[in-house]
């Protein structure tokens, strides 16, 4: 294997977490989170940022005990190679999953705003080639692609923002004691799903160049994505109200419809020809986890069977991806997605953990 196509900077690792978390998922975050939380959704946002921050404390506390931090190399090393092998091929069909969530709901948008003559099939299959021919070049093409289209994202929250600032009011943040903590937890735990992302770590942990940077990269990709969604949140909030956001099924597109700016006018347009480019990152993302993580598992020649994998793994997020029937259906998915996401971030590294620890065992 040609390792340096597997190797990735600590920067472009911050850039990879935040790719794979900021995507679809933000364009109905306002919405998703204030039905449960009310006019302090942007708190469920800070609250819901526990899940992924514990899931990447655990997952660098558990990866630093082995030299060779490999995922199936340290799953192998724990559990053996039958269980190993088993619980890795549990991730890859988690992350399949997700991507086809992702996916879909990445279809449903382009064809509602874009592309409403096209079919959703074709609109996932031009997605699925796009993502496996990026993926099937390596890790280090992936990070740079990453860091690349994070300064997109830039824009994209710049007309948000602007959004915000002439249209929004502060008023509608208000007030902000008298909290609903039933209302707070269950809109930080629809919120979930939006974090999903942060697992990649178990398995591009290492192909980072530099161990001892790891850390503080994944802990500023982190917060740069509840940044994000902090601000998206809030605009929403300003901009519609709680009870406004639930008359539209994707807020934050529909905030750049009005026409705010004499001089710039509806931005709508703009902004989703450059989320079309951003939308795709999480598929990437998860797809060279899922599909770098079997050829490890079973120890394949990387020259030989790598493109296979991934056109394999592209072929199942495919057609996992046609197969709900409406929107409805897909959002259902993306919050049975968020409780994998719990079991998979955290449960994976607390079990790896205490196996560890029990055994005693450290890498030589």
């Amino acid at each position: 294997m040609d390792r340096t196509r597997f190797e990735i900077t600590s920067k472009q690792l911050i850039f990879i977490i935040v790719g794979t978390q900021v995507a679809t998922a933000m364009l109905s975050l306002p919405r998703v989170v204030a039905a449960e939380a009310g006019h302090h959704a942007w708190l469920a946002v800070i609250v819901g940022a526990v899940f992924p921050l514990a899931a990447v404390l655990l997952i660098v506390a558990l990866l630093n005990r082995f030299r060779d931090a490999d995922f199936a190399n340290v799953s192998h090393q724990l559990f053996g190679k039958f269980l190993g092998t088993l619980l890795i091929l549990v991730f890859v069909g988690y992350a399949t999953v997700v991507q086809s969530v992702v996916i879909r709901m990445f279809t449903e948008i382009t064809c509602v705003f874009m592309l409403p003559r096209t079919p959703i099939w074709a609109v996932s299959l031009v997605c699925t080639l796009s993502v496996v021919y990026a993926v099937s070049k390596g890790a280090k093409v992936i990070g740079r692609l990453n860091e690349f289209l994070f300064y997109l994202l830039i824009i994209d929250l710049l007309m948000i923002i602007g959004a915000g600032i002439t249209q929004g009011t502060y008023l509608n943040l208000l007030p902000v004691g008298e909290v609903d903590i039933n209302g707070l937890m269950q809109g930080s735990l629809k919120i979930v799903y939006a974090y999903a992302g942060c697992e990649v770590l178990l398995v591009t942990y290492a192909m980072v160049q530099h161990r001892d940077e790891i850390l503080k990269a994944a802990l500023i990709g982190e917060g740069i994505t509840v940044l994000i969604y902090l601000m998206i949140v809030v605009v929403g909030l300003m901009v519609f109200g709680h009870e406004g956001l639930q008359f539209f099924t994707w807020p934050v597109v529909t905030l750049l419809k009005i026409p705010y700016s004499s001089a710039l006018g509806r931005l709508e347009l703009v902004f989703l020809l450059l989320w079309v480019t951003l939308g795709v990152r999480p598929i990437m993302n998860l797809s060279i986890s899922a599909s770098y993580a079997f050829m490890r598992a079973f120890n394949l020649d990387f020259n030989r069977y790598y493109a296979w994998i991934v056109l394999g793994v592209g072929t199942g997020i495919y057609v996992l991806s046609l197969q709900p029937d409406s929107l409805l259906q897909v959002f259902a998915l993306a919050d049975y997605v968020g409780y994998a996401f719990i079991a998979i971030s955290l449960g994976y590294p607390l079990l790896y953990l205490l196996v560890s620890v029990l055994r005693r065992q450290k890498s030589l």
